[in-house]
């Protein structure tokens, strides 16, 4: 039985009866500085952040996509969707506690619940300031306001699962969409998915012009 962190790394492995057989010590992007086996063996745990699984014969993570290097918490080769998973090619992610990338392509975020969803979408946007912020679209269901827009085009907007259910770029659940201000091909905007547990919230509608304020 794997036991994890809040990321999803393991960080212990137990035996049907609770009986410890593995613990480590892995670093924030990565790199495992301690492995312990109590099972009398070694005990082989190839696991490391998720999506990663070490290989012996490079000493570097797999990641379905590309390799990574957990020394210094980045991948060996660029982003094969380029620049959309983000301007530095070689990135994991900006905070290795908060975003993971399973898959080697983009920077995904999870969050707990939708509350905790929502305040990170309005905090990567730079739409803190009630003032700045203004309505433009609502839930024809319920009425809620689900999608919100800031200075310069930064927006953040309440979605469910898409149809496509791209797991690279979390359509695959309910999700907090969020972009902050600028142009991105000036190297301004950026843009992500936060996914969360729980119940889905009032989101967009998938009917264009549905749901305008």
């Amino acid at each position: 039985y794997y036991h994890t962190d809040v990321t999803g790394t393991p960080q212990e492995v137990t035996a049907a009866d609770g009986t410890l057989v593995w613990a480590g010590y892995i670093r924030g992007f990565g790199e495992n500085a301690a492995d312990i086996s109590n099972s009398g063996a070694y005990f082989h745990q190839p696991l490391r952040l998720p999506g990663q699984y070490f290989d012996d014969e490079t000493g570097l993570h797999y990641n379905l996509f590309r390799y990574y290097a957990p020394e210094c918490g980045r991948f060996v080769s660029q982003d094969p969707i380029g620049l959309a998973g983000g301007l530095n090619l070689y990135q994991y992610a900006p905070n290795p506690i908060r975003w993971i990338d399973p898959l080697g392509l983009a920077i995904l975020e999870h969050q707990s619940n939708f509350d905790a969803a929502r305040r990170t979408g309005f905090e990567n946007a730079g739409m803190t300031n009630p003032e700045d912020v203004t309505f433009s679209k609502v839930d024809p269901k319920t009425g809620t306001v689900v999608e919100f827009k800031g200075p310069n085009g930064a927006k953040v907007a309440y979605d469910a699962p898409h149809a496509d259910m791209d797991v690279t770029a979390g359509h695959d659940k309910p999700h907090v969409g969020w972009q902050s201000a600028g142009k991105r091909g000036s190297g301004g905007a950026n843009r992500g998915n936060i996914t969360y547990d729980g119940p889905q919230h009032p989101h967009r509608s998938d009917s264009k012009g549905d749901d305008k304020c």
